[in-house]
């Protein structure tokens, strides 16, 4: 039974953050497939329009907007969201 992969993107400024995401994703998450990995709310503002994920891995804190600021320009996300952020001051609002 062919069941269809879950297709992600991971958003975050910091790049061995994203490999490390990336990584673990690829060693323990084989039905979720990244179609996209961006290092702002620009690029992944528009990762999001072309790729359509179910799933985002939003780092909060980023230079020119945080993963809020991306959210609020979706008035109804149709992808599912996981926080992954160092700061944990932002684990409540997430």
């Amino acid at each position: 039974m062919l069941t269809e992969k879950i297709k992600a993107i991971i958003v975050d400024d910091e790049k061995p953050s994203r490999v490390a995401l990336l990584n673990y994703i690829t060693d323990y998450c084989p039905d979720v497939e990244l179609v996209a990995e961006c290092e702002s709310v620009k690029t992944a503002y528009h990762a999001i329009l072309e790729h359509r994920p179910q799933l985002v891995f939003l780092d909060i804190e980023m230079p020119n907007g945080s993963g809020f600021d991306l959210l609020q320009k979706f008035k109804n996300p149709d992808f599912r969201v996981i926080f992954v952020t160092a700061f944990s001051d932002y684990a409540i609002r997430a």
